[in-house]
Parts: structure tokens; sequence; C-alpha cells
């Protein structure tokens, strides 16, 4: 083995795990940082911005935080967007399924059966998953 490897090991390695830990540090921070403009909307007008400029990935991952859309809609909802559409109303959020239902789901986490709880209550609405869990979560 030549003298040179068992020190340019160690060397690579280095410049490896520093270029790993740069590339994790920037990973999270916005391209540019455009201030949002107050006539088009405030942040929905950022969320056009960035669809009309082609940053679907970031437009949709905005209009998530600021709607709370499930991945699907947002994604469709940039796309029509970037057609020329209207920008989706934010959801009024998860109606309360009812007292039935309620009551139900309430029995099946007693009785240690939480999993059945969020499939009913999933049965009984149009909610994801997330939703239905966290609904049975403060029964």
């Amino acid at each position: 083995m030549p003298e040179a490897v068992p020190f340019a090991l160690p060397a690579v390695l280095v410049v490896l795990l520093l270029l790993w830990f740069a590339l994790r540090r920037s990973a999270g921070r916005p391209r540019d940082l455009v201030a949002p403009d107050p006539a088009a909307g405030g942040g929905q007008g950022e969320v056009l911005r960035l669809a009309r400029a082609g940053r679907t990935v970031e437009a949709v991952r905005l209009l998530r935080q600021q709607t709370g859309l499930p991945l699907l809609e947002a994604k469709q909802a940039v796309d029509a967007l970037r057609a020329g559409g209207p920008l989706p109303a934010p959801p009024g959020g998860p109606v309360d399924p009812g007292g039935g239902v309620r009551a139900e789901a309430t029995r099946l986490v007693r009785a240690g059966k939480k999993i059945h709880a969020v499939k009913l209550v999933r049965e009984h609405t149009n909610w994801s998953l997330a939703e239905a869990k966290r609904y049975v979560d403060r029964l």
C-alpha cells in the first residue's frame, strides 16, 4: 500500500463530512428573501409568485402552511395558479362528526381499540388519517 493512502483516506472523509454538514445547513434556507407583496394578498401573493416562477415545490409547501390543504390538493391548486386560476379558500377545518360517532369512538378508545376508533371516524367523515388521529387523541 502506498504511503499516501493512509493519510489521504482520513482527509477525504473529513472533506466529505464538511461538505455534508454544509449542504445540510443550507437545505432549509430559501433561495431568495423577497418580501410578499401586500397588494397581492400577502403570503398568497408569494405563493402566486413562486408558482409563476416555476418553483412548484416551494409554492406547494407555502400553500400547505397557509391553508392546511393536503399535499395532492395543494399541488393541484398550484398547477391551477400557474394556468391562471384563483387561489383556493382556506378550509374551515374539520367539523365534529356527530354525537353517535363520537360516543362510539370514545367507547373504542376506552376499550383499547384506538386504531378502530380512527378508522370509524375516517369512515364517517372526509378527514385525512392525521386529522382523524388527532380527533381520537383528544377524546
